[in-house]
């Protein structure tokens, strides 16, 4: 192997260290920018009680089905 051939691989390394790099800091902005101007602890909390609502509603107010379990002796 030549140097010149070692400093091309390090080169190619340095330019996808660089990409990844790049991916994970505009993903982190994104988070950053999701959390803090779209509400999205927020968000998640009102979907999370309006689902826990949506079930209690649904577990109260439900109506029971036809149960294929025998009639109980008389």
């Amino acid at each position: 192997m030549t140097y010149e051939h070692l400093f091309s691989i390090g080169a190619s390394m340095r330019v996808v260290l660089g990409i990844i790099f790049t991916l994970f800091v505009i993903c982190f902005i994104a988070i950053i920018i999701e959390e803090t101007f779209l509400g999205g602890r927020q968000r998640r909390k009102a979907l999370k009680s309006a689902r826990e609502r949506a079930l209690a509603d649904s577990v109260t107010t439900a109506v029971p089905q036809h149960s294929t379990a025998p009639d109980p002796p008389q």
